[in-house]
């Protein structure tokens, strides 16, 4: 069963604009720990907001499917986009949300799946997130 689904879209050049404004500060407080280390070691700084966009999106697209009212203890560093070792992307959750999600899960006894799919065209980045709830738990 689907609950919930959300898509985002973000020219590139936007948080190129934030990123030459607030550098390291605006990354700390917006990306996870692995996001962070897999985008100091990994990249240049051609697709260094390529990077930073796509994984913008997925938050922007998981808040939207969830649709959690504000201030519920969702925060975009504890939502991570990482990737399986073929590289398929997937959400890593970590901290409040984590504890929201499974909370939330008791609550309508069920558990989550999360889908996302996530793609570019330069300027733009796109994510779509897919969370489907199975009640066979």
């Amino acid at each position: 069963m689907i609950y919930g689904v959300g898509t985002d879209i973000i020219d590139i050049s936007r948080i190129d604009k934030i990123v030459k404004k607030f550098n390291k500060k605006f990354i700390s407080r917006i990306y996870g720990s692995e996001e962070i280390k897999i985008f100091d070691k990994s990249f240049s700084k051609s697709s260094t907001n390529l990077f930073l966009g796509k994984r913008f999106a997925v938050k922007e697209a998981f808040w939207k499917a969830l649709s959690p009212m504000r201030g519920e203890g969702i925060f975009f560093r504890e939502i991570e986009t990482l990737n399986d070792t073929n590289g398929k992307p997937y959400l890593y959750l970590s901290g409040n949300t984590a504890t929201y999600i499974k909370n939330k899960e008791k609550k309508i006894n069920g558990r989550f799946k999360f889908d996302i799919s996530l793609s570019d065209e330069p300027p733009y980045a796109l994510a779509f997130v897919v969370i489907s709830l199975d009640r066979n738990v």
